[in-house]
């Protein structure tokens, strides 16, 4: 991936809320939960911080995620 599309992803996923696509059975978990990405990382995943109980970070490659509209 290069640094200009690593870039474009940090504009525009860093702040945002998501959720995870919940067809993917690793995500499974956290289906329905919402999330907000604190970064998008040098591998071009991004680091999403969800709520509730598991408030811990993970990497998630942003195929897999669903923006949720803006307030």
């Amino acid at each position: 991936m290069t640094p200009e599309r690593i870039e474009q992803l940090k504009r525009e996923y860093t702040g945002r809320r998501v959720l995870v696509d919940e067809s993917r059975p690793e995500l499974a978990r956290l289906a329905g939960t919402p999330g907000r990405v604190v970064t998008v990382n040098f591998n071009g995943n991004a680091l999403v911080q969800f709520e509730g109980r598991d408030a811990s970070w993970h990497e998630i490659d942003p195929a897999y995620l669903k923006l949720e509209p803006s307030p």
